[in-house]
């Protein structure tokens, strides 16, 4: 069972076919396997987790450089809604938010290192895992921007929202540092400022 994956509507936003095989005993379901020419050279090097509860949202948030990180994205139960922002200057999306459902069934999503990442559990204990090819490293490198500021419309009457997240500055007030280098989602090399 070989994990195939296809481009989404922003350049280097990578998603996986569901390649799940189920029987009595419940299922097997693999969301990384070889190499695929549109990986590129993502090696995971951090793997973590997320759970949460329903009308949770989380994000948006992304690394700055030099840590800028590309990510793969997957749900082990639960869903969500998943945004995906491009920040990356010069891109043909640039500014543009994507949204894309997420369950056990519908495959992983390997985000490019210059786009800005959320979700919002429509679902009980929901749980999203992370495999990241640059670590979680200096806390002032890990960065975000508001969800409401880059037009995210939550489900839930009243979304549960961490502090810290509320904090966070707004999409206008944002100045990317992130520069387009072409359809791979590779880290960009040149950086602005």
């Amino acid at each position: 069972m070989k994990v195939t994956w296809n481009e989404l509507a922003i350049p280097g936003l990578l998603m996986s076919g569901a390649e799940s095989v189920h029987d009595d005993r419940g299922s097997f379901t693999k969301v990384l396997s070889g190499e695929d020419p549109l990986l590129g050279s993502f090696v995971p090097r951090e793997v973590f987790w997320t759970q949460s509860s329903l009308g949770v949202l989380r994000g948006m948030h992304f690394q700055l450089p030099p840590e800028a990180t590309r990510k793969l994205v997957f749900v082990v139960s639960g869903s969500v809604r998943d945004f995906i922002l491009d920040l990356r200057a010069g891109s043909p999306t640039e500014g543009r938010l994507l949204e894309v459902e997420l369950t056990p069934l519908s495959g992983a999503m390997l985000i490019p290192a210059g786009c800005a990442h959320a979700y919002e559990a429509v679902s009980d204990q929901t749980i999203v895992c992370y495999a990241q090819d640059v670590p979680l490293g200096r806390a002032d490198l890990y960065s975000g921007i508001r969800a409401d500021s880059a037009g995210i419309k939550p489900r839930a009457a009243q979304p549960i929202i961490s502090a810290k997240d509320l904090r966070l500055p707004t999409l206008d007030e944002f100045i990317s540092p992130f520069i387009f280098q072409g359809a791979t989602g590779e880290p960009p090399n040149h950086l602005q400022g």
